[in-house]
């Protein structure tokens, strides 16, 4: 049994989801835009919380979520394994079904590629039983997994998911035996033994108390911006005061030449044409510049602007002229 069966059915030997309740489900899908935005977290997250376990679930993808039945979903995952959880607040139950390969996929991603692909049953012949160490790495798989759900639902609302067994899929019941409106969605994670499919159930015991948060997508929502607070802010870095020094000649000297500088001595500068006085900005060029005089004082007359250190040629700052 494979895990397409309980979600899109696109590859060979996949059952849809089916059922008279997709078609006139109350839990409407359409009114919970937010359902999405969880999900996302919650594959985010997951490849996180496996870290410490296995290596290589950098990665995963989850489909849109999709309207189903408690039962019908249960039945679609018949004889896969699934990992059951519970709230107290809500009071409910939810699971998720994992890859039929899950023994195998978290083997070599723990120990390293064993096989090139899982092995295959004889026809006619039951599996194994798992043996106790497969069984605890399995829980603990689960464990994260669940964790990545309370994660990922925290900001709706105060829940405490708890792992409550792991258990194959035989019968409706493995939820309770009432029947009831649930949302499943298929994900995959990448690891180092393939892709490993899975499922999540939702009923709808679990979501209810999340409908008005998830009735608002916050990935739609952005918040409007406070144009006052911008237009402080412009004015507050407008108004910073910053030192601006005109560099008129760099003139290279020893060590010696400098110690021997006194009050009064004179410097003489090698440059009679001054048409390209360097304006710098917090130690930074930023513009090349004319001097001249005017009413009685020397003046600066921006020039062209000088290119930052590394856009100009050998990392060194040059003046460029704009195009006119």
């Amino acid at each position: 049994m494979n895990i397409d069966g309980a979600a899109s059915g696109i590859e060979r030997g996949a059952r849809k989801l089916q059922g008279a309740m997709l078609e006139h489900s109350s839990l409407a899908l359409e009114r919970m835009p937010g359902l999405g935005s969880a999900l996302n977290r919650f594959i985010a997250l997951a490849p996180l919380r496996l870290s410490p376990l296995i290596a290589r679930a950098s990665s995963g993808s989850i489909e849109e979520a999709r309207a189903t039945t408690q039962f019908q979903a249960i039945e679609d995952c018949s004889g896969l394994t699934a990992a059951v959880y519970a709230t107290a607040e809500p009071a409910a139950r939810l699971l998720i079904a994992l890859d039929e390969r899950i023994d195998h996929l978290i083997v070599s991603s723990i120990f390293g590629e064993v096989a090139a692909e899982a092995p295959s049953e004889p026809e006619g012949e039951s599996r194994k039983p798992r043996t106790a160490i497969e069984t605890a790495l399995i829980e603990a798989f689960a464990r994260a997994l669940g964790e990545a759900i309370e994660a990922a639902f925290a900001p709706l609302g105060p829940i405490a998911l708890s792992f409550e067994r792991l258990q194959t899929l035989t019968d409706p019941f493995a939820l309770g035996r009432r029947d009831c409106e649930a949302l499943a969605a298929r994900f995959s994670l990448q690891m180092n033994g393939g892709a490993c499919e899975g499922l999540v159930l939702l009923p709808q015991p679990f979501l209810l108390p999340f409908r008005s948060q998830l009735a608002h997508d916050p990935d739609a929502e952005a918040p409007a911006a406070d144009r006052r607070w911008s237009r402080l802010m412009e004015f507050g870095v407008q108004q910073t005061r910053l030192p601006l020094t005109a560099i008129l000649e760099e003139v290279p000297m020893s060590l010696g030449d400098i110690a021997n500088f006194r009050v009064g001595g004179l410097l003489s500068l090698q440059c009679n044409d001054f048409n390209a006085i360097r304006l710098d900005c917090s130690g930074r060029g930023m513009f090349s510049c004319k001097l001249g005089q005017a009413d009685g004082r020397y003046r600066l007359e921006i020039d062209t602007p000088i290119a930052p250190a590394s856009d100009a040629p050998n990392g060194r700052p040059e003046p460029t002229r704009q195009p006119a």
